[in-house]
This record gives structure tokens, sequence and C-alpha cells, in this order.
């Protein structure tokens, strides 16, 4: 039994709570958030997204209690004294979306913990995408990266393997994100980011191609793209555009893809489809991506592109509870 805590109780946070929660080899023992906690309880229990929780949840003292199983709750904000080894917290889940370096991250440990799991991508810790790099994952600090990353790594490292890659271009469709603003307003990150994201489709940066290639080295300056935010609040589609290094076809892809979703390796992680999803199909989906096999073309035998669905917050969220359970 992995006895994990939660630091920064957001979208991310909330999720591995639910999901570890369904998990037999897990157990969430606290959770370190500077909201209050009858505020972290409302919120784990109603989701505008997911919905209201189905499990009971109070607030009892300095504990939020889950179906009466307790977990403590504390509002600290140096991490080097949250109570980890009091606790015996053997993984911490850093999602606060601040602590994100090895130096910062590397505090969990001085307060008592085992490893640390840094849900977003770093610049200075491993990259591990599970099912892609899972091995990687054995260091005491590590990037889960992003949800962009995890749902086109496994494809990657897929048709890279099986049929070869020369070099690849990604334009993820994204739901909005805490990091949009909801009316017009100035934005420090970049400007499109500061227009309403209730009713603007958003071209942005992304980081999830770079990303990729620190799980999938041999990509490096190989793999780059962008994102396009758009009004919905969750339910996300990466679209892969490469050129082949042999000859191929659509057939052949999706024979590919298809085979390695059954494998051991990716059968949790990588699902096919060729009915005719939608992104509100993909809520709650596990999978890191889903392939929607109807989308597969292939230009004059090399030029291929691959659609991927995901549910940005519980297929990333997913994959980040597989990796700790192979800690």
């Amino acid at each position: 039994m992995k006895r994990i805590a939660i630091n920064g109780f957001g979208r991310i946070g909330r999720a591995a709570l639910k999901i570890a929660a369904e998990t037999a080899d897990l157990e969430i023992v606290a959770i370190n958030d500077l909201m209050s906690i009858d505020n972290a309880a409302y919120l784990l229990k109603y989701d505008s997204n997911y919905g209201k929780y189905d499990k009971e949840v109070r607030v009892e003292g300095n504990n939020i209690l889950v179906d009466g199983k307790a977990i403590a709750y504390h509002s600290i904000r140096d991490i080097e004294q949250l109570p980890w080894k009091a606790v015996q917290a053997d993984v911490v889940i850093e999602s606060t979306g601040i602590f994100t370096n090895n130096a910062d991250a590397q505090k969990h440990l001085t307060a008592g913990a085992s490893y640390v799991v840094i849900s977003g991508p770093t610049k200075d810790t491993p990259t591990v995408v599970h099912g892609v790099n899972t091995e990687d994952g054995k260091v005491s600090v590590f990037s889960c990266a992003s949800c962009t990353t995890n749902s086109i790594s496994p494809v990657i490292e897929i048709l890279g393997r099986r049929l070869g890659i020369k070099k690849a271009i990604l334009n993820t469709t994204h739901g909005y994100t805490a990091s949009q603003a909801l009316v017009d307003a100035p934005s420090k990150r970049e400007p499109r980011m500061g227009r309403a994201a209730g009713i603007n489709l958003a071209p942005a940066a992304t980081g999830a191609a770079i990303a990729t290639t620190k799980a999938l080295p041999q990509y490096a300056g190989k793999f780059d793209g962008i994102a396009v935010r758009v009004p919905v609040p969750v339910g996300s589609i990466s679209d892969i555009t490469f050129i082949a290094a042999r000859a191929t076809d659509v057939e052949e892809i999706n024979r590919i893809l298809t085979e390695e979703s059954e494998t051991e390796r990716y059968n949790q992680v990588v699902a096919v489809t060729s009915e005719p999803l939608v992104s509100t199909d993909i809520i709650k989906s596990p999978f890191a991506a889903t392939i929607d096999l109807e989308m597969t073309r292939v230009v004059d035998g090399d030029l291929v592109k691959v659609m991927a669905w995901y549910d940005n917050e519980w297929g990333f969220t997913s994959q980040m509870i597989r990796q700790i359970q192979s800690i």
C-alpha cells in the first residue's frame, strides 16, 4: 500500500484523490493547500466537469472525510515544514503548478517523502510518460509532463518504433484552463491567453511536443507544435502530422495502433475507436490517448496524420496514478 500526500488541491489534485480512492494499492493520507478546508471539501464534492462526487464528503476538525475515511488537511506555505514524515507519506503529488523545479521539489523529500511526482512539465527533472518510458520513473523526483504530452508520446513511440518517423508537428485542440481569462484582461503569459476563454479560439504556444522529446530523446529537434484553446471546459484532441520513414497507408497505420492498444504495455494507456466521437464523449476517459481511426490520413505514402482524443484532466491524472503504482 503506497501512502500519498497531495500538495495543491486544484483540478489535478482533486482528480488524483478520486482516482486513487478507487485504486486498491493506494491511500491518500494528507492534503496541503492554502484554501480553506471547507472550500476544499466543497470543490471535491461538486465538480462542474464531472458532476457530484459519488462518495460522502464532510469536514471534521482538520480532516476531510471521504466515505468516513479521514484525510488530514493542512495549509502550510513552507513545504519543508509539511508533515510528510509524520503521516508516513511514500509519494507526494506536487500539483500546485508552482514548485516545478528540482530544488523546490526536493524539499518534499526533506519533509519526509520518498518520492515526488510533479504534475506538469519541468526543465530540470526527468520526464516520465507511463507506458512510454515507465522505467525512468525510479528516481526520487520526476515529472509526468502534461496532458498533451501524455496523449502524443505513446503515438510517437508506437509509430516511430513500428514505422519510423523523420519529423513531426503537433496541433492540439485543447479545452480552456485556469491560465486563461474568463473575460478580456491583461495576460502576463501571452496576449491571447487574456481573451475571454468561453467565446474564443485562441492559438497558443505549447511545450508538449518538446516535452515528448525528453521522454523520447531520439526526436529532439524533430518535433514541435502549437495549441488552439477552444471554448469547452474539458475534452481535447491531438493532431499529429509526420513524415514516415517508409511508405505506408491508412490501413497499416490503423492496424499498428490497434495492435499496440491491445498489448500489455499499452492496453491501459492507449485506446482506439471507429465511432464518431465528439469532445463530450471523452470526458472521464482514463486513457492517455484514444485514437480516432476514422481521422487517420496518409498523403503520397509518407505524409501521415493521426488524431487522438484525451480528457486533459482525468486521462492525464490516470496516467500519473499508474506511474505512481509502478514505483
